[in-house]
């Protein structure tokens, strides 16, 4: 029976269908990086863990332990130094596809709420205030307005679909210029990067962090969207420079902002907090119980697979297969 550590409460409904094969250690609340680093010399052949930094010293301590697999519990593994986890023996897993339908859910009800000013009539009704002119444009019609999409993967595809269903037209900007034919099935329009951001009346990220797009959305790009634009984050939050961003919120230069990720979480920059045209939630687009039950399954059929020495597709380290 193989020994797994999970680093954060996980309930027995995501356990339960793998008790006979794995001896489950499970935290009682979501572990800090000392701790979780310092439980690694108790011996287990793998780890759950949720968005924890894995840098070269957690691995060291990790591989003297005898750790065969660290299992991520989401689909991004930014925080991981891949080379040296391949170079220590330790294999990477993560949970690449179940996030997929409650991401681009969440991606879009922050579309929504960001253009039609939701959060702010809302904070606004509970301060007393009733502020509803008969003409505003304190709000913009989803339905005939222009998405931009940067990053035209899993959830860039659903968020497309649904919003075209709202009426939207959808143009897309990504390194992987799609086939007419998959354009048409999906009813997009490739551009250019600066283009999307000259064009689109909302910009949604749906990508990956690498260091080369680390602030692509900065004070220079701002300035390329409309004034009348919002800027919508449901990717990662190294992606958007947030000072630049509360400046442009600030003065006028961009509409509103939808935000469910920051730089340094838990906390975003005290200049988003103060503004009103500024919706965030924290860091919870797949916070549905179905969707979590599913995305902790797939990531232990992955950790599972690479203890019984198969090769799952939830392998992010391939290279170790050489090794």
């Amino acid at each position: 029976m193989f020994k797994v550590f999970c680093a954060f409460p996980m309930p027995e409904e995501c356990l339960a269908p793998y008790r006979n094969e794995i001896d489950f250690t499970v935290a009682e609340k979501r572990l800090s990086y000392d701790e979780l680093k310092s439980r690694m010399a108790e011996g287990y052949d793998a780890v759950v863990i949720l968005a924890s930094l894995v840098d070269k010293p957690f691995l060291d301590a990790a591989a003297a332990a005898g750790v065969r697999v660290i299992a991520n519990n989401m689909a991004g593994v930014d925080k991981i130094d891949l080379p040296y986890a391949t170079e220590k023996g330790i294999a990477i897993t993560n949970a690449p596809f179940l996030v997929t339908e409650a991401t681009a859910e969440h991606a879009c009800a922050l579309i929504a709420a960001t253009m039609r000013n939701l959060a702010c009539y809302d904070r606004e009704i509970r301060r007393g205030v009733w502020n509803a002119p008969v003409f505003t444009d304190r709000a913009t019609m989803i339905e005939g307005s222009t998405l931009g999409i940067i990053g035209l993967g899993r959830i860039g595809k659903r968020v497309a679909a649904k919003m075209r269903g709202m009426g939207m037209k959808v143009i897309y900007y990504d390194k992987i210029h799609m086939s007419e034919e998959v354009e048409k099935e999906l009813g997009v329009t490739y551009v250019g990067f600066e283009e999307l951001l000259k064009t689109a009346d909302c910009v949604t990220l749906h990508m990956p962090y690498f260091p080369d797009n680390h602030h692509m959305i900065n004070a220079e790009t701002l300035k390329l969207m409309k004034k009348s634009a919002y800027l919508v984050n449901a990717s990662r939050g190294a992606l958007v420079e947030e000072e630049a961003l509360a400046a442009a919120l600030k003065n006028g230069e961009l509409k509103g902002a939808g935000l469910d990720v920051f730089e340094h979480e838990p906390h975003p920059i005290p200049e988003l907090l103060e503004l009103e045209n500024v919706t965030m939630t924290p860091h919870c687009a797949s916070g549905t119980w179905r969707s979590r039950i599913d995305i902790a399954r797939e990531t232990v059929d992955g950790m599972l697979a690479m203890l019984k020495g198969e090769v799952p597709y939830q392998l992010v380290n391939r290279e170790i297969l050489s090794r």
